[in-house]
């Protein structure tokens, strides 16, 4: 398995990991923890890929809070 975390300040994270052509996808956030898969690489490729949302979701500039 090679797992990728991904984490914020408040110690939120989500980890990706892969092992063959499957993805689990693990929120993590205190004490509550949440896993989906496996889910086919190609489906969450395709989802994420999906023509329908491109373009839909745009980022607003970050701003430095400190």
């Amino acid at each position: 398995m090679f797992p990728i975390e991904l984490s914020d300040h408040d110690g939120d994270a989500l980890t990706i990991t892969t092992r063959g052509t499957d993805v689990w996808l693990t929120c993590t956030t205190d004490l509550s923890e949440v896993t989906i898969g496996p889910i086919p690489r190609t489906a969450l490729h395709a989802a994420l890929t999906d023509s329908r949302i491109d373009g839909a979701v745009t980022a607003a500039p970050i701003e430095d809070a400190g």
